[in-house]
């Protein structure tokens, strides 16, 4: 048995009974033939046969056995008395007596007891109808997804009417009991019987915080049409009032697959605040339009009222530490060797200790055209990239940018090696405004470019333990050479250092963005050695290292401010390891040779011996500024219980950044969660408390807090428990 495989929902229950009914039969059932059966037959003059012992008809997908069975000939109708059972696929009801009219194809039987098998469901009613093929009413009904023995939780009501083609049921004076205690009461309840979509009040949800207090959310869903729906959820807010939040979702998809739109628009709104007094509000648009198979748009906006709204609105540790939401559209088209697109970009700030002229440029608009050609004459690959931008902002120099980098290569591929040499130029102009006095308003730079990279693949076979490995070993030599322009008047709009990695060693700009064009004559000495599995080729471990070394000093720099005259770079290195299904790690580390210092590292372990058996520790290093531990767990305790947990540090300041522990205990039919998190607002550097309670009834609801999204963010590889 596979211990990746996701596990029943009824897993934990007891084994419910076999159905021995597995009919054969396709087609329609008035095409299909009646078949009795019985220790004891008899037929009177007005054909009327009477079976008793062991008494069945079948016809087609349907079987009803019995004590006494009478079948009258002249209008297909069968009595049946006494232990009867009736069978259809995935579903037995037993009763003490009954009726069927084939012709009609209706019944009726009284004092049942029912069970769905496919859904582990059981229930009975004092008087079942099967009015029409799909549709079926019963009369103080009784449904519960428990064992046998068991009864946590039942539905009770008046009369349930089931529509299968419509995939609804419909009951009436409805109540939910637990423990045979009723707990909730409607008179009127539709709900689904299958995946299908259904108006109306789903779950409800709760919680606690500190910022807000008890939460408790009502929402409503409308099922609007098969490509869209919407849904209507008040939350209400112990300390702040009552929030309305709306979300509206829509599908398109042309037939010929011409046009595929989806999307998403969502409104909260909390108005007059009881804390901060005002009116509060965030609206959310996303979507992805497809025009065929290369043209494809992009719409994501994002905007709150004020600065604090995610944090104390938010639900999530990850939209507290948002410092800019970003309002973006794009329209990207894209062929086999070209690609075209437009962008525009804004930002709202909501952090407000950002400086005004340290925030980010609009950019209205960005347009792109890349193109790799298809012809490749004497084995040379021409390239272009190209790209135009306006930059806007209000407190600095604005004005537009041309970005050009035609280039060619002539690739050399062998299996033994690879010799990429590649020679271009870098043209970058720019028209601006707002200039200090004196300053240019057209600035340009050219940028010969010019690389060569060498690699040699080397392998060898071997073994470690008693398992055969193939071993490779793969020297990289990269040479770039990027001729000294003096940049200094030119304004810095989106350029800036990249985080130093293992391959920003063969970047041919050391800087992010166009406004920089690092001057170069250095070389990248590397060397990569990887662990193959011989029979499937899978990569089981993998390690690099390398380092730049300069053959000049450095004058361009991102501030103008002196030359780098350092030698040599930081060592990088790389290692991935996967040497069993169970265990997996990756690490990064950069060292500084001169000072005999780390600059950064990373590193993370995952143990995951099977579904939902997760143990992840990570460490984060950046020299002066972090210095955290990360370590999350999920873990059975036995078939039923499960905990789950996270421990987020930070060394430097010793302080939690997020504490999680929780609870998870699943039973046959009904399961709970208990969740308490802690974690630090980092921009007032204050500790919020939450707890996160949830009920699952299985085959029915969740009732409580949305604690699944916060365990997938918080725990690397949390899945949730399989429902059906």
């Amino acid at each position: 048995m596979d211990p990746y495989r996701p596990p029943s929902a009824w897993a934990v229950c007891p084994p419910q009974p076999v159905q021995d009914f597995r009919p054969e039969f396709a087609g329609g059932r008035e095409d299909a033939f009646t078949f009795l059966t019985g220790d004891i037959a008899s037929r009177d003059t007005d054909g009327e046969l009477t079976l008793i012992g062991d008494a069945e008809a079948v016809r087609a997908d349907q079987r009803i056995k019995a004590d006494r069975l009478v079948y009258t000939e002249s209008d297909a109708v069968v009595d049946v008395q006494g232990q009867v059972r009736y069978d259809e696929p995935q579903m037995t009801m037993l009763a003490t007596d009954g009726k069927i009219w084939l012709e009609e194809d209706r019944g009726e039987f009284h004092n049942t007891r029912f069970r769905f098998y496919e859904r582990h469901a059981r229930g009975g009613a004092a008087n079942a109808y099967l009015l029409q093929p799909g549709v079926s009413r019963y009369e103080q009904a009784t449904y519960t997804t428990c064992a046998d023995d068991s009864n946590v939780w039942g539905l009770r009501a008046s009369s349930v009417t089931i529509y299968e083609d419509e995939g609804e049921g419909v009951a009436r004076n409805a109540r939910l009991n637990i423990r045979d205690v009723p707990v909730l009461y409607t008179p009127y309840l539709s709900f689904p019987i299958d995946d299908r979509r259904k108006s109306g009040l789903l779950v409800p949800s709760f919680g606690s915080s500190d910022n807000s207090g008890f939460e408790f959310r009502v929402p409503y869903y409308f099922n609007l049409a098969p490509n869209y729906d919407a849904t209507l959820a008040p939350r209400y807010l112990q300390d702040r009032g009552t929030q309305l939040n709306g979300e509206f979702r829509y599908l398109h998809s042309a037939r010929k697959g011409s046009l595929n739109q989806e999307g998403i628009v969502s409104v909260e709104y909390l108005p007059n605040d009881d804390i901060s007094g005002e009116n509060r509000s965030r609206i959310t648009v996303r979507d992805t339009t497809r025009f065929g198979t290369h043209f494809t748009t992009n719409i994501d906006y994002d905007r709150v009222s004020d600065p604090d709204y995610l944090t104390d609105l938010g639900d999530s540790l990850s939209l507290a530490s948002i410092t800019h939401l970003q309002r973006s559209f794009r329209a990207d088209y894209n062929t086999g060797w070209w690609d075209a697109g437009l962008r525009v970009d804004d930002y709202q700030t909501v952090d407000p200790t950002i400086a005004p002229e340290d925030r980010p440029y609009e950019r209205l608009p960005r347009l792109t055209f890349n193109a790799i050609s298809p012809l490749r004459p004497a084995n040379l690959e021409p390239s272009i990239r190209t790209e135009f931008v306006r930059f806007d902002q209000d407190s600095r120099v604005v004005g537009n940018r041309i970005d050009l980098q035609p280039a060619v290569s002539y690739p050399l591929r062998r299996a033994a090696f690879e010799i990429t040499p590649k020679a271009g130029v870098r043209h970058t102009s720019y028209q601006l405004d707002n200039q200090d006095p004196g300053q240019g308003q057209h600035l340009s730079r050219t940028t010969p470019v010019f690389s060569l990279d060498n690699v040699l693949f080397l392998e060898r076979e071997f073994q470690l333990g008693n398992r055969d490995y193939v071993q490779t070993l793969e020297p990289r030599v990269f040479y770039l050479y990027v001729e000294r322009q003096n940049q200094d008047d030119i304004p810095l709009f989106d350029s800036s250092t990249p985080t130093f990695t293992y391959r920003e060693l063969f970047e041919e700009n050391r800087f992010n963005g166009a406004d920089r064009m690092g001057d170069a004559s250095q070389v990248a000495l590397a060397v990569t050695t990887r662990l193959l599995d011989p029979n499937t080729g899978a990569q089981r471990a993998r390690a690099s290292v390398g380092e730049l070394f300069y053959l000049r000093d450095r004058t361009v720099t991102l501030d103008n401010t002196q030359p780098e005259q350092r030698s040599r770079s930081d060592i990088a290195g790389e290692l991935e390891v996967m040497l069993s299904r169970a265990w997996s790690g990756r690490a990064d580390l950069v060292w500084d040779p001169i000072d005999q210092n780390s600059e950064r590292a990373n590193a993370r372990i995952q143990y995951n011996p099977g579904f939902r058996k997760i143990a992840n520790l990570s460490y984060r290093y950046l020299r002066q500024e972090q210095d955290q531990i990360d370590a999350s767990i999920l873990w059975p305790l036995g078939p039923a219980w499960q905990v789950l947990g996270r421990w987020y540090y930070d060394i430097d300041d010793t302080k939690k950044l997020e504490t999680l522990v929780g609870i998870e205990y699943d039973s046959c039919c009904w399961g709970v969660r208990l969740v308490g998190r802690e974690y630090l607002d980092g921009d007032r550097d204050e500790t919020n408390r939450a707890v996160l309670l949830q009920f699952v009834l299985k085959g029915l609801a969740r009732i409580g807090s949305d604690i699944e999204s916060l365990l997938e963010d918080g725990i690397l590889g949390y899945t949730d428990r399989p429902e059906d």
